[in-house]
């Protein structure tokens, strides 16, 4: 394995498949790419937070930014010196479908249950898409 892709929401399930994926990385000796999703809050979610503050799509950015930023943290402690992020728009599925096809990966590393609007990422319809369109081996952690 050269290049892992995890999935990220900051929730509890997806640090789980964080960690996971970073100890592949470091057995592998392989780059690991954090991906998040933008924009895919609640129609609730989106409704405090365009209340909270005039533009909601800046809210939107600075949200992955920090959930990034965290998952960046995380694999730097975990061993991982230099850690790719990417952060795309959309249906998740096929946002880290079409990111493991474009950086080739040979792994998807996703939790089971993530937070909020990403919780069909893991384990629901949005991980049975991966796990059934995937280019490359996926990784569902518990």
């Amino acid at each position: 394995m050269k290049r892992i892709l995890v999935a990220t929401d900051g929730s509890d399930g997806a640090n789980r498949a964080l960690d996971e994926a970073a100890g592949l990385a470091k057995t592998n000796g392989a780059a690991l790419i954090l991906l998040t999703i933008g924009g895919t809050a609640t129609g609730a979610e989106l409704r405090r937070l365009a209340d909270s503050d005039g533009d909601l799509s800046k809210t939107l950015e600075r949200r992955a930014d920090r959930i990034l930023a965290q998952a960046v943290r995380r694999a730097r402690k975990l061993g991982i010196a230099s850690p790719v992020t990417r952060c795309e728009w959309g249906d998740p599925a096929e946002a880290i479908l079409d990111v493991a096809r474009r950086e080739k990966v040979d792994a998807i590393v996703v939790g089971r249950r993530g937070k909020g609007p990403l919780t069909r990422l893991l384990m629901g319809s949005v991980s049975q898409e991966v796990t059934s369109l995937a280019p490359c081996i996926v990784v569902v952690v518990p």
